[in-house]
């Protein structure tokens, strides 16, 4: 197996596991927002984008909008 597809695989186990704790905590942190069904997962949903999103901008080696 190449040097990369070892690192992606290991970038995307990583990722899987971050996504489940995320989806968790996500659901813990939400849960006194009074909101049931679809507005329950569009909230859901935005809280995950945006949690990526500011991770992603964290990232001192991908300043795109800082």
């Amino acid at each position: 197996m190449s040097r990369m597809k070892e690192i992606d695989e290991i970038s995307q186990a990583i990722a899987d596991v971050s996504m489940e704790l995320m989806r968790d905590s996500i659901h813990w942190q939400i849960a006194d927002q009074h909101v049931e069904g679809d507005s329950y997962n569009d909230l859901h949903d935005y809280v995950m984008a945006k949690a990526i999103e500011y991770m992603y901008l964290s990232q001192e080696r991908f300043p795109l909008q800082k």
